[in-house]
């Protein structure tokens, strides 16, 4: 737990109201069959089973376990509400205090969100329902630089080398070693984040990909890198699925190599 920030006043924020319309859309695919099979009744990504839960069940027993967070919004669509709350009750996540209805995309959602959060809230700790692999020391040497910096987000270097593309063919090769994927959680100070949000929204910009680029376009805050995880993966596409299933079952594996 940090300290100089009491725990009643950090706050976590979860979007979770996408449609997963790219993962329904490539389960058509012949080469999912298996991933098909293996789901059934098509679903929201947010809500398959990874194991014995349901993916959002691993992202909120994170922030639940967190000692630096002690409330959670979670923001999901309107028809999933009621499931919602059957999931937060039927898994004990009483650090879950809002279950609220999102918008169609995510900035819309985690405006909603940032607008909920009580009026002593110092800082708000955003990240993405379909990521369930984030680890709780991450979560909270984000907050321990947002608390120095005003503003940090977790990050990976890339791995590729990355190219610059007009029109189909190679522009230029920026420099490898000063880029990162960008993760999730991302922490603010919360009046920062919130005006920052509630700026984009008047301008009617809605294209910011993460949080941290509403703050670079609207508001003057250092942001810090955190070392993120390469297993702190997005859940996006059947082959994530896929991936995800190989985290869990080696996550399994050490924690029975260590019983």
């Amino acid at each position: 737990m940090i300290t100089g920030i009491g725990p009643e006043k950090i706050w976590a924020v979860i979007p979770a109201a996408g449609t997963g319309s790219r993962m329904m859309e490539a389960l058509k695919q012949p080469e999912y069959d298996d991933i098909r099979r293996m789901l059934g009744q098509p679903q929201k990504k947010q809500f398959i089973h990874l194991g014995d839960k349901e993916l959002l069940v691993y992202t909120l027993e994170a922030f639940q376990n967190c000692p630096s967070v002690s409330g959670i919004v979670l923001v999901t669509g309107k028809e999933d509400l009621t499931h919602c709350k059957d999931l937060v009750a039927s898994n004990d996540l009483d650090k879950v205090k809002k279950i609220i209805p999102g918008g169609s995309r995510r900035q819309e959602s985690v405006l909603i969100g940032l607008s909920s959060l009580p009026k002593d809230c110092t800082m708000a700790v955003i990240h993405d329902g379909a990521r369930p692999f984030i680890d709780i020391d991450i979560i909270e040497k984000t907050i321990e630089a947002a608390a120095r910096s005003g503003g940090a987000i977790a990050a990976v270097p890339v791995k590729d080398t990355i190219k610059i593309v007009s029109r189909g063919k190679v522009e230029s090769t920026p420099d490898r070693s000063r880029l990162y994927s960008a993760q999730t959680p991302q922490a603010f100070r919360y009046p920062d984040i919130l005006e920052g949000y509630r700026h984009a929204a008047v301008m009617g910009d809605f294209r910011c990909t993460d949080d941290a680029q509403v703050m670079e376009k609207y508001m003057d805050t250092d942001i810090e890198i955190v070392e993120g995880s390469y297993e702190n993966i997005k859940i996006t596409t059947p082959d994530d699925l896929k991936m995800a299933d190989q985290i869990l079952r080696s996550r399994q594996r050490l924690e029975e190599s260590r019983a």
